[in-house]
């Protein structure tokens, strides 16, 4: 009996952390992300999206909060059509950005994303937002505008024949975009 409730609590309680995690479903070639929720990184959700979906496909980002807390790097994708139609919120872990955002090689800049391909179509549809918790940067940063590590929210990377519409960038943690 107590090893039968023993195993119910293991079961139960994998269950719930399994829950907390952002998913990633493909059906085709379309791959949907849901968020894992409040405090749970979501970055390797949608770093697998990429890596599934990002050649002729469809990444969608439901109408939700996508929590991101590390760097993305998401280049060489061709034919693909990103759909933004929630809120990538970046992390304010600043430590961890300093020393792992991605390098631009010049001025000290670097990224916390970059995103890149041939015949890309990213879509916000007016309300899907980069919020990149600026207000910690600011205050950090105290007025060094080129602080070094201090990411870019994203990087265009070495890309062709694509469109970026609709989307929208508040609180970036430096500069909002740069097009490499």
């Amino acid at each position: 009996m107590a090893m039968t409730r023993l195993w119910r609590f293991i079961l139960g309680s994998s269950l719930i952390v399994l829950s907390k995690a952002g998913t990633m479903v493909k059906e085709g070639n379309q791959c949907t992300l849901t968020p894992g929720g409040e405090g749970v990184d979501d970055s390797q959700a949608i770093a697998d999206a990429f890596d599934q979906c990002g050649q002729n496909g469809h990444v969608l980002f439901q109408n939700a909060t996508y929590h991101i807390e590390r760097v993305l790097n998401t280049t060489g994708l061709s034919n693909c059509t990103v759909d933004i139609q929630g809120t990538l919120l970046w992390g304010t872990d600043i430590k961890y950005w300093l020393n792992n955002s991605l390098p631009l090689g010049y001025q000290n800049q670097s990224s916390a994303w970059f995103l890149g391909g041939t015949d890309l179509h990213v879509q916000g549809f007016g309300y899907g937002t980069f919020d990149g918790n600026g207000q910690v940067w600011y205050d950090y940063s105290a007025g060094i505008s080129n602080l070094k590590g201090r990411p870019h929210a994203l990087t265009i990377w070495d890309t062709k024949n694509s469109t970026f519409r609709g989307l929208r960038f508040v609180q970036s943690q430096m500069w909002y975009v740069l097009v490499l």
